[in-house]
């Protein structure tokens, strides 16, 4: 059996120990009990791990993350939860802040849904961070699970805050918002054991329970550790379940802000810009003409937080829907067609129109087909003016071969003449 298995089983078996030594009088100077609320605290952790491993392990509560979302959009603000003299003494023995595992992370623990004054968030709605790159540059938003999986990843989250809260009244090296958690001392009960993936404790997935997240939720500081590094923070409701900020259920990631942590321990974190009506972008048909019925795929590039695309045909068919996938509309009669997009978010909506965008026309008429002096002769009327057209030979109506190209005359007209007839052919009229 595996040391972290060991560890795993003997989780319970610490918490009654801990229950039990909270009596012996010699705790009676231990340091301030840890101000864990499992509904909606914000947790940040701090750790190292394999060769890099300390003796301590860094949880630190920041706040309600309501506190976070209700900032201003654009604000940013320092991190005082913790100081980077504090964050210096754990990892005094490791030689500083080289190497570091750093995230922050939320949930809340209670039957239902969470009523706030931001709105009412879902069961088992997760707050976490992801590891940028670059401190410029957003990371993709994550995408979240159906709430059964999620619950696990609360779970996780919980234990981190629950346990440190059951350690930090041991110990002298704690306040109400930090607990320093000695990795010797409590090993069964430590930030590692519920963040880090259950087959390599070194991957923060809160995989503790064999259901890991499919990101990574940690930044790991380089050696040397000279430029700030950057954690972005995202909302993530399971899917099928309304988000109150966005107005979505697809259970897309929701960008709140983004943590910095400097080379000298400091933190900070910038509140997200505010969310804007989406962007109508540009959108495009394929094919924009030809004979009725024509069958027309429409894309689209609209972006920002959207809700809802409308589109209406001019042909009397309005379809809605919420993915923004391509749609298709069959035009059944000729005419030309002003074709609308409208998307619309939590923020508003934005609206685009091409006039006589889609241009149909009547299939054309044939006229008389002759055969004169071995050619084969054929034309009509009603065609669309200057549209190009195509005619296509077949000596089996299964593989077809292109003969002649032309474009249809001003007035509608067109013909073909087949120097080569052969005894037994058969030919197609096609545009474009």
């Amino acid at each position: 059996m595996s040391n972290m298995t060991t560890i795993r089983l003997k989780k319970v078996s610490l918490q009654l120990l801990l229950t039990i030594v909270l009596l012996l009088p010699e705790w009676a100077l231990a340091g301030g009990a840890f101000n864990y609320n499992s509904v909606g605290d914000v947790l940040a952790g701090f750790r190292k791990t394999g060769a890099n491993a300390g003796k301590y392990e860094l949880v630190v509560d920041l706040g309600n993350v309501t506190n976070f979302l209700a900032l201003p959009a654009g604000t940013t603000i320092t991190i005082t939860n913790f100081s980077n003299g504090q964050l210096t003494n754990a990892f005094t023995d490791t030689g500083g802040f080289q190497y570091l595992q750093w995230s922050v992370f939320s949930a809340f623990v209670i039957s239902g849904s969470w009523t706030t004054p931001l709105g009412s968030f879902p069961q088992d709605t997760l707050w976490y961070t992801l590891p940028a790159t670059n401190i410029s540059t957003q990371t993709q938003p994550p995408q979240g699970g159906y709430y059964t999986s999620q619950k696990s990843t609360k779970n996780e989250i919980n234990s981190i805050g629950s346990s440190a809260a059951t350690i930090s009244q041991t110990l002298a090296t704690t306040n109400a918002f930090l607990v320093q958690e000695p990795v010797a001392t409590f090993p069964q009960n430590i930030l590692s054991v519920f963040i880090g993936d259950n087959t390599d404790i070194s991957e923060g997935d809160f995989g503790g329970s064999g259901n890991p997240l499919s990101y990574i939720v940690e930044n790991t500081t380089p050696n040397p550790f000279s430029a700030p590094q950057r954690d972005d923070f995202y909302q993530v409701v399971p899917i099928n379940e309304l988000d109150p900020i966005t107005g979505q259920k697809t259970g897309a990631g929701y960008f709140v802000g983004y943590f910095l942590l400097y080379p000298n321990g400091t933190e900070t974190f910038t509140r997200a810009s505010a969310i804007t009506a989406p962007s109508i972008g540009s959108f495009a048909a394929n094919p924009t003409n030809g004979f009725a019925p024509l069958q027309v795929v429409f894309t689209n590039s609209a972006s920002g937080t959207i809700t809802n695309w409308v589109w209406n045909f001019g042909n009397g068919t309005i379809i809605t829907n919420s993915s923004g996938n391509a749609v298709t509309n069959t035009y059944s009669v000729g005419g030309d067609y002003t074709v609308t997009l409208t998307v619309s978010g939590p923020a508003g909506s934005s609206t685009s129109a091409l006039t006589n965008y889609i241009v149909t026309s009547p299939k054309p008429t044939l006229g008389n087909i002759t055969l004169a002096g071995n050619k084969f002769i054929f034309g009509g009327a009603n065609g669309p003016a200057g549209t190009e057209y195509r005619i296509l030979e077949s000596t089996n109506l299964i593989t077809w071969f292109p003969v002649f190209t032309n474009v249809i005359q001003g007035n509608g007209a067109y013909s073909y003449t087949n120097s080569n007839a052969q005894a037994s052919a058969y030919f197609r009229l096609v545009s474009p």
